[in-house]
C-alpha cells in the first residue's frame, strides 16, 4: 500500500488491487510506477505534474477510515491517552466500538497487549473489525458483542474508555474492573449526560477528577490569515474519573 500526494496535499491511495491507471486532478499515473518507487520518491502524471510517493502513516489510515457512527476525533483521542498514561502494555478496555477509529488508535498505543472492545451492535463491531484489520491491528484487539452495561469480565484493568450515551450505567462494574489508581474516561456530547454521571461517580470510588471541552480550530495561512470557517470545534466532553 502507497499513497501519493501532490504539492497541494492531495492525497491518493494505491494498492496492489489498484486499476492501472491511478487518475488524479492533474492527469494519470500508472500503477506499478507507484508501487516500484523508494518512499519519498516523485513521479509524474501524463501532464508532467509531480506527485511524491510515500508509505501511509497511521494518521493516513485514520483520516480513510470506513465511515459508520461518528468516530472518536484524534484531538480527544490524545487528551484520553495524555491523561491516563496509555502505552505499550497498558491493560484497556473501551466500550462502544462503533466504526473503530478509537479503537485503533488505542491498539496502536497498548500493543503487544491485547485491547478489549465491547460493541453491543453487531453491525457496528463488524465494521470496526474491518478498520482494525486495514491498519493491520488485529492480533491486538478482542472484541466482545457485548452490553457493557451488563458487566466486565476484565479484572486489574488500567484504563476503561466509554463512548456510549449513558456511561453512569457502567460506574459500578467499572469501580470492580479496575485497580487501584486506574481511569475511567467518559466521551458524551452533552453537559446533562455530564451532571448524570457526576452524580453517579459520587456514590462509587471513582472520584471525577477533571471534565474537559477540547476545541481545536485550524487557521489558513497565508495574505489574510483567518480561521477557517464552518469549522466544528466542540465534539463532546471528556470525563476522567480514578479509582481512590
Amino acid at each position: 500500500m502507497r499513497v501519493i500526494v501532490d504539492e497541494q496535499g492531495h492525497k491518493y491511495w494505491v494498492a496492489e488491487d489498484s486499476n492501472k491507471e491511478i487518475h488524479t486532478q492533474f492527469g494519470v499515473i500508472q500503477k506499478e510506477d507507484v508501487l516500484a518507487a523508494k518512499s519519498g520518491s516523485t513521479i509524474k502524471t501524463h501532464k508532467g505534474v509531480k506527485f511524491t510517493v510515500l508509505e501511509p502513516t497511521f494518521v493516513d489510515y485514520f483520516s480513510d477510515l470506513r465511515r459508520g457512527p461518528a468516530i472518536v476525533l484524534l484531538k480527544d483521542a490524545g487528551i484520553i491517552s495524555a491523561y491516563t498514561g496509555i502505552g505499550p502494555g497498558s491493560k484497556v478496555v473501551e466500550a462502544g466500538s462503533g466504526t473503530g477509529a478509537l479503537t485503533c488508535y488505542l491498539a496502536n498505543l497498548v500493543r503487544p497487549a491485547k485491547l478489549v472492545s465491547y460493541e453491543r451492535r453487531i453491525e457496528f463491531m463488524e465494521l470496526a473489525k474491518e478498520n482494525v484489520a486495514d491498519f493491520g491491528l488485529s492480533e491486538f484487539v478482542v472484541f466482545k458483542n457485548k452490553d457493557i452495561s451488563k458487566g466486565i469480565a476484565e479484572k486489574d484493568v488500567d484504563v476503561i474508555v466509554l463512548d456510549l450515551p449513558e456511561p453512569w450505567t457502567v460506574v459500578k462494574h467499572a469501580e470492580k474492573a479496575l485497580k487501584a489508581g486506574g481511569f475511567l474516561v467518559s466521551y458524551i456530547p452533552t453537559i446533562n449526560q455530564v451532571q448524570r454521571l457526576h452524580e453517579e461517580l459520587a456514590k462509587s470510588k471513582l472520584k471525577a477528577i477533571k471534565t474537559s471541552s477540547i476545541e481545536e480550530k485550524e487557521w489558513k495561512v497565508g495574505e489574510a490569515t483567518r480561521p477557517l470557517s464552518m469549522q466544528l470545534c466542540h465534539t463532546a466532553f471528556l470525563v476522567f474519573s480514578r479509582k481512590i
